[in-house]
C-alpha cells in the first residue's frame, strides 16, 4: 500500500494471494476519513516461472513405515538446508544411508500436504512441529519480494470482521509456492531474484510507462538492457531492448519451485509432475488470468526431468511449456557419476560447508554411494549415455601412456553391468545391499531379488540408459543454456586409472587383469599375467568445467538458441553466480518475447480466460 499523505488519496496495488488470486487488502477507516482508496488494475496476463532443482536439490520425507523401522523421532529423509541433521549423518553407515534414501519409501517434503496419502506419509512426522517450523529453510523473516509476494496486513483481532479473514506472511506464501521443497541455501538467490526482477520490468502507465531502472539503468552493471550477452558468457545473441521489455512487462511472472523424488527415474517423475503443472496453469486460468503455459528454469538433473516432460510418453505438457532455461545440465551424463560410485563424492574447500556436508551425507567412498545410487534409477540416469561418446574410461602406465580405453561401443555391456572380477566395472555387488533388505520381511522393509541385488541393479542400469538414450535429441525449440568452463573447477571428461606401482608391461593386457582389492576411495590392487601385481589410482579431473559436468562430452551438447559459457562457480553453487543469474533472466525475457505475438497484442481483460 502506498499513501501519499494524510490528506491525500491512497493507491493500492494487487499482489498474488495464497490461492493464486489477484488479491488486495483495504483497511476500513472511520466515517470522518474522506480519503479515497484507488486500486490499480492488475495485468490480465500471467506466465508462471517454474524452477526444477538438480539431484539432491529436493527435500524428501520418509514414509510412516520407514520412520518406524528406523525408530526416528522425525521423518526427515533428505534436507541439506538442515545443517545439524546433515552433520549428524556424516558418519552414517552404508546400510543407514540405503534405508533412509530408499526411493520406494520417500516422497517430496511438501508444505502442509502429502502427494501419496496421509496413511503412508505425514507432513512433519512429529506432532510437536508445525509445517512452518519444518519448512523454515525459507525463513520466517523472508520479507516482501517484489510486487506479488507480500505479507498480508495483520488482522486486528478486535475488528468485527476479523474472523472472516486469514492473514499470511510472504514466507508462508513462498512455502506454498514450493520454495521450501528445494535446497534454499543453493537456490534461494535465483528464486528470489527472478521473483523480484521479472515482476518489476515497468514503471508508470500509459504514455508515462518506462522500463524500470533495475533493467535499464546505465549506472547498474547488472542491468540487461543494452548489455551484450557476451559480457556474461553468451556465444551469440543481441542485447535486450527497452521495447522488448515493454512488450512483455505488463504481465505477472510468479515463481514456483517443484521438488521431485530424485531417487526415481526422471521419466516416472515427469509423469507425476505434469499434472501438477497442468493444475497450476488451470488454477490461474480459473482465477481470471490469461495463462498460456509456463517457463521452466532448471538446475543440473532438473534439465533431464524437463526434457522428459516434453516427451508424449511421459506427459502431454509440451504445448504448455513456452521455453526452458537450463543451468549446468549433464546433457549426455557425466563421468563423475562413475567416479563417485567407485570412489565417493568429492568435498569442497574448507570454506565450502555445503559441498562438504553433501559429501559426508551422500558418501565419501564407493561403498556409501553405491548403497544409495545402485538402488536409485534417477542417479543412474546421470551415467555417461551413448551420446557421451566412447573411450571415456582409460588405463595409463606411470608415464601417462594410454594402455586401453573403454567403451569401444557400449558402456552398458563393457563397463556398467560387468561382474565383480572385472576391475574396471561400475558396481561392486557387495556394496548394493549392506542393509540386507533381501533377507528382511516386507513389514520390516524387505525387498525381493527383483527389487534389490546385482540382477535388479543391472536391469535398473539398462533401463536408465534406455531412458537417457531416448531423450538425447529431445530439446525445446526455445532453449537457453549456461554452463561452467572454469580451469579452477575441473571435471572428468575422461576417467583415468593410472598404474602407480608395478610393471604393466609384464602384466599383459589390462582386460586380463583381475581385481584383488578395492579400497573404495580410488585405489585398486590387480593381478596380471604371471602373478604380476599392480596398484592403480584413480586420477583427479583435469578438464575445465564446473567440477561435475564436462563441457565437450556433455554440457556443450545441449541444443540451444544461445549457450552461455561461464567461469566462477562450482556445479551446486552455479545459481549464486551473477553471470548465471544474468543468463537466466535474459533467457526468460527472450522466451517470453518469442511467444505468440497475437497473445501479447491482446488488451488485458477484454477476453475470457483460456479454457
Amino acid at each position: 500500500m502506498a499513501v501519499q499523505g494524510e490528506d491525500e488519496d491512497a493507491w493500492l496495488d494487487f499482489s498474488l494471494g495464497m490461492g493464486g488470486f489477484a488479491d488486495v487488502a483495504v483497511a476500513t477507516t472511520p466515517v470522518a476519513d474522506k480519503r479515497k482508496v484507488h486500486v490499480r488494475v492488475p495485468p490480465g496476463k500471467l506466465i508462471p516461472v517454474i524452477f526444477l532443482p538438480g539431484i539432491m536439490g529436493s527435500n524428501l520425507r520418509l514414509s510412516r513405515d520407514r520412520q518406524t523401522q528406523l525408530k526416528r523421532s522425525d521423518n526427515l529423509s533428505w534436507g541439506p538446508d538442515k545443517t545439524g541433521d546433515a552433520l549428524a549423518r556424516r558418519n552414517a553407515s552404508p546400510a543407514e544411508r540405503q534405508m533412509r534414501l530408499d526411493p520406494d519409501e520417500v516422497e517430496v517434503d511438501r508444505y502442509k500436504v502429502t502427494d501419496n496419502g496421509a496413511e503412508r506419509f505425514d507432513a512433519t512426522g512429529n506432532e510437536t512441529i508445525s509445517s512452518d517450523q519444518r519448512h523454515n529453510n525459507v525463513p520466517d523473516d523472508l520479507g516482501d519480494i517484489g510486487k506479488l509476494l507480500v505479507s498480508d496486513p495483520k488482522v486486528d483481532p478486535q475488528h468485527p470482521l476479523a474472523s472472516n479473514r486469514q492473514s499470511f506472511t510472504a514466507a508462508q506464501k513462498a512455502r506454498a509456492r514450493g520454495w521450501s521443497e528445494v535446497m534454499f541455501g543453493s537456490y534461494g538467490d535465483i528464486i528470489k531474484r527472478m521473483e523480484q526482477q521479472l515482476n518489476n520490468m515497468l514503471q508508470g502507465a500509459g504514455e508515462n510507462m518506462k522500463v524500470s531502472a533495475s533493467w535499464s539503468s546505465k549506472d547498474n552493471p547488472e542491468a540487461l538492457v543494452g548489455r551484450p550477452p557476451s559480457s556474461f558468457g553468451g556465444q551469440s545473441g543481441e542485447p535486450l531492448k527497452e521495447d522488448e521489455l515493454k512488450k512483455i512487462g505488463d504481465c505477472w511472472y510468479p515463481v514456483h519451485a517443484f521438488g521431485y523424488n530424485w531417487l526415481k527415474s526422471n521419466g516416472d517423475e515427469a509423469k507425476a509432475l505434469a499434472p501438477k503443472i497442468d493444475k497450476l496453469v488451470e488454477t490461474y486460468s480459473e482465477n481470471g488470468f490469461n495463462c498460456p503455459g509456463v517457463i521452466l528454469v532448471t538446475h543440473s538433473m532438473g534439465g533431464i526431468l524437463a526434457r522428459a516432460l516434453l516427451r508424449t510418453k511421459h506427459s502431454k505438457l509440451k504445448s504448455k511449456v513456452l521455453g526452458i532455461v537450463h543451468g549446468v545440465m549433464p546433457t549426455t551424463g557425466a563421468a563423475a557419476a562413475y567416479k563417485r560410485m567407485r570412489a565417493g563424492f568429492e568435498g569442497g574447500s574448507l570454506l565450502n560447508v555445503k559441498a562438504n556436508i553433501i559429501q559426508g551425507v551422500l558418501g565419501d567412498n564407493g561403498a556409501e554411494v553405491t548403497a544409495v545410487l545402485a538402488n536409485a534409477q534417477g542417479g543412474l540416469e546421470l551415467l555417461p549415455a551413448a551420446a557421451y561418446g566412447t573411450q571415456w574410461l582409460q588405463v595409463q602406465d606411470q608415464s601417462g601412456k594410454v594402455l586401453a580405453t573403454l567403451p569401444q561401443e557400449n558402456s552398458v555391456d563393457e563397463i556398467y553391468t560387468l561382474g565383480s572380477r572385472r576391475w574396471w566395472r561400475l558396481i561392486n555387488p557387495d556394496w548394493i545391499d549392506p542393509a540386507e533388505q533381501i533377507k528382511m520381511s516386507p513389514k520390516k522393509g524387505g525387498k525381493t531379488k527383483e527389487q534389490i541385488g546385482p540382477e535388479a541393479t543391472a536391469e535398473r542400469i539398462k533401463e536408465a540408459m534406455r531412458f537417457a538414450n531416448a531423450i538425447q535429441d529431445t530439446f525445446h525449440d526455445c532453449t537457453y543454456a549456461h554452463y561452467g568452463s572454469d580451469p579452477d573447477q575441473p571435471a572428468w571428461n575422461e576417467v583415468v586409472w593410472r598404474v602407480v606401482d608395478g610393471d604393466p608391461a609384464a602384466a599383459g593386457p589390462p582386460s586380463t587383469w583381475t581385481l584383488i582389492s578395492d579400497d573404495g576411495i580410488g585405489r585398486l590392487r590387480v593381478q596380471g599375467a604371471y602373478g604380476v601385481e599392480l596398484q592403480l589410482k584413480l586420477q583427479s579431473p583435469d578438464t575445465a568445467a564446473d567440477g561435475t559436468v564436462p563441457v565437450q562430452r556433455s554440457a556443450d551438447k545441449v541444443q540451444a538458441r544461445i549457450k552461455f559459457v561461464q567461469t566462477g562457480y562450482d556445479h551446486q553453487g552455479s545459481f549464486m553466480n551473477r553471470g548465471a543469474i544474468a543468463a537466466t533472466l535474459y533467457g526468460i525475457a527472450r522466451i517470453a518475447n518469442a511467444y505468440d505475438p497475437a497473445w501479447w497484442a491482446k488488451k488485458d481483460w477484454d477476453y475470457p480466460p483460456q479454457q
